[in-house]
């Protein structure tokens, strides 16, 4: 009896130890899970801390980008206004040269004025038959007056127009009872000529003015007063 009681007691304890071991197994396989958490969360939290650095990259080439194409567009625009700036010095530069060119034309051409005017008093004074000089006269004076026209000289208009102070010059007048030609131009003694439409000789001219009339009288009673203001006493 007492050999089936201790067999009976270490096939108990041989159960309970079995027991055990399998409860320790139990316990040892839920810890690995434990861990293969807290692992998982390490790496989470490395890829949030390698993400920070990666934005504050981008976010700093992006301000690069942004100030690199603010700087073009102001550099684009300066070009633009120096484009415009020498556009405008060369056509300056231009407009000056060309009116140092017509300057030392003018002075060439009104030197030569007084051959021009020469031509023409030689050949009027040749008269209604015309000899060989004279036609060689006029030959000279149209070949002239074609050169001049070319560069710019033309002729002021004066005979039979109103008389105008900023082309003519009044060296003469002209009584006249025809009102219709008062402040006309009615002989032109030097002729006047514009260059490229400027004034360079004013012409000479006589002017028609109202003839000169009798100062009225006005009788008042005893007394004959004259348009000059003084009393005419007897």
């Amino acid at each position: 009896m007492e050999i089936k009681e201790e067999n009976g007691k270490a096939m108990e304890e041989t159960v309970f130890e079995e027991q055990a071991k399998g409860d320790g197994h139990g316990t040892e396989e839920q810890v690995p899970g434990s861990l293969d958490d807290t692992a998982g969360g390490q790496e989470t939290t490395a890829d949030a801390g390698e993400e920070d650095p990666v934005r504050e990259e981008l976010n700093r080439l992006q301000e690069e980008l942004e100030a690199k194409e603010t700087m073009v567009t102001e550099l684009q625009q300066r070009l633009q206004r120096l484009q415009a700036d020498f556009d405008n010095y060369r056509k300056r530069s231009r407009r000056e040269v060309e009116d140092l060119t017509r300057r030392a034309n003018a002075r060439l051409i009104e030197a030569l004025l007084p051959v021009l005017d020469n031509l023409e008093r030689a050949l009027a004074a040749s008269g209604a038959e015309k000899g060989a000089l004279a036609t060689g006269v006029e030959m000279t004076l149209r070949q002239l007056q074609e050169i001049l026209t070319r560069e710019g000289l033309t002729p002021v208009a004066a005979l039979g127009q109103p008389f105008n102070p900023e082309v003519h010059e009044a060296v003469a007048r002209e009584e006249t009872d025809v009102a219709d030609k008062i402040n006309l131009v009615v002989e032109e003694f030097r002729r006047g000529y514009t260059l490229h439409g400027r004034l360079l000789r004013p012409a000479m001219v006589k002017v028609a003015v109202a003839a000169a009339e009798t100062a009225p009288t006005v009788e008042t009673g005893e007394q004959e007063v004259e348009g000059n203001g003084q009393s005419n006493r007897n």
